[in-house]
């Protein structure tokens, strides 16, 4: 069975011969990671799902200034602090006041020409053709672009403040992104299995707002969205990232139309169990793993049974992709490698 045949079992609530196994995402750092662990990560039989690079300078995309700060085509500005992903230091909308403080701004126009990458068609037919992969494309994130163009606290304030002003903003960042994400969609759609997005919607304790303000202010654009995906493109699925407890979020999600969540994190207190008793008729998992407490910190032997628990909570009948959700140097080698090579022996259906 090839990861393709398996990731698609999987996401259909179906048991493949094992669980798919999905790489971590590798935190951008100044302490170079070990080469054994590199060795592993290079040789591992890594399930594939491979995710278009269909957008050319479009306004989300980031680029370096002479100061070594980075912009993005919004204005806002962001700053490398040594790990992880850079840090918005600069919002141009944190002192609008107004809906016309928000109509007024220099948006950019998804309209314009050379958004789409001239070659995005063959590529995606080619790994198509293949089929070797999940193929899918991203639409770029709508609250988090919102909070940094107005600065997360702002962005909290907007909620329960200025509804008004939070409206005019997310819609021109919907119409955006959902224009671009129909352009491309129009181009590799036949290709595609899957649409991405990474929204953050909540703490490691909380949502970051009252699940009603969610219900008001956000998820009309999910479901207004989704439903458009998969009204001139069937069968799509769609992909949701949100670190976070967004229990209470789940049903308005799943409602929305969100086929697979990730990255479900202990830490945030996305209890296995509750989510598969219940939410696993409709959901696929995408995680599961401890990367925060038992990879960093724990003993192999902690690791081992940590493995073991996630995979037989969350891999019977199928909806559970498992990966280690991302990993920086803080975790040791013999750690990552003993989760990986466990998970490709224990979860065996």
């Amino acid at each position: 069975m090839n990861s393709r045949q398996r990731i698609l079992l999987a996401l259909n609530h179906q048991e493949p011969d094992r669980v798919p196994l999905f790489a971590p995402n590798i935190i951008r750092t100044d302490t170079p990671y070990p080469e054994p662990l590199q060795h592993f990560l290079d040789a591992f039989p890594f399930d594939q799902l491979v995710q278009l690079e269909g957008l050319v300078n479009a306004p989300a995309q980031l680029r370096e200034l002479a100061d070594g700060t980075l912009v993005d085509g919004y204005g806002c500005r962001f700053k490398y602090m040594g790990v992880g992903l850079p840090y918005c230091i600069y919002s141009p909308l944190a002192q609008a006041e107004s809906i016309a403080d928000v109509t007024t701004f220099a948006w950019p126009d998804p309209n314009a020409p050379g958004l789409i990458a001239a070659d995005i068609q063959a590529t995606a037919s080619a790994l198509h053709a293949a089929q070797q992969s999940l193929v899918a494309v991203e639409v770029k994130p709508l609250f988090h672009q919102y909070h940094y163009l107005r600065g997360f606290e702002q962005w909290m304030i907007d909620i329960k403040l200025n509804q008004g002003l939070h409206q005019a903003l997310a819609d021109h960042l919907y119409h955006l992104n959902l224009t671009l994400l129909m352009r491309l969609l129009d181009q590799v759609a036949p290709y595609v299995d899957l649409v991405m997005t990474f929204d953050d919607f909540g703490t490691s304790t909380a949502t970051y707002m009252a699940p009603q303000d969610f219900r008001t202010l956000i998820k009309p654009y999910y479901q207004d969205m989704i439903a458009r995906i998969k009204g001139r493109y069937p069968n799509r699925t769609f992909y949701l990232h949100s670190h976070g407890q967004i229990m209470a979020l789940l049903p308005d999600m799943i409602e929305c139309g969100v086929d697979v969540l990730n990255p479900i994190l202990p830490l945030d207190n996305m209890d296995p169990v509750r989510l598969k008793t219940e939410f696993g008729r409709h959901l696929c998992f995408h995680g599961g793993v401890d990367i925060e407490h038992i990879l960093p910190f724990g003993a192999v032997a902690d690791v081992r049974d940590h493995v073991r628990r996630v995979i037989d909570i969350l891999a019977p009948g199928g909806g559970f992709w498992f990966k280690a959700q991302a990993i920086s140097p803080l975790i040791p080698p013999q750690n990552l490698i003993t989760a990986y090579q466990l998970a490709l022996e224990y979860g065996r259906y």
